[in-house]
């Protein structure tokens, strides 16, 4: 950990494929693929992620849910719907922007990312 390398045994992950409902088995795209991990470093992750959810969940704004903890799909759309009613009862208009964030995650600059967490980490004030 020091050294900021995980072991090549812990990045190994066997991929399941697992077919997509009502979709053609015979073809390469009508399956998820699931990847099943090493058990420490799923261990490791969620380490990882208790302390870094400390840091990053106050810096987030209240409307973002994904992947955060009391936060779903559902209070998203309970929020939208709120903003809707109270535009249309102010006789105002409302507005949503929806973008597809497929695959993301795949683009990510990992780098990048882990630095400006340590950056956060390193900044936030410490309590005594």
């Amino acid at each position: 950990m020091r050294q900021l390398k995980i072991a090549k045994i812990w990045r190994r992950a066997l991929v399941v494929p697992i077919p997509k409902p009502e979709k053609s088995l015979g073809n390469p795209n009508s399956y998820r693929p699931i990847s099943l991990l090493c058990v420490p470093f799923k261990i490791l992750e969620r380490l990882i992620y208790a302390r870094v959810e400390t840091i990053t969940d106050p810096l987030l704004r209240q409307e973002q849910a994904g992947f955060r903890h009391w936060r779903s799909a559902v209070d998203q759309v309970t929020l939208l719907t709120q903003d809707i009613e109270d535009s249309f009862s102010a006789k105002k208009k409302a507005g949503a922007v929806f973008v597809d964030l497929t695959a993301a995650y795949d683009t990510v600059w990992h780098h990048g990312l882990t630095c400006k967490l340590l950056r956060l980490l390193h900044d936030r004030p410490r309590s005594t």
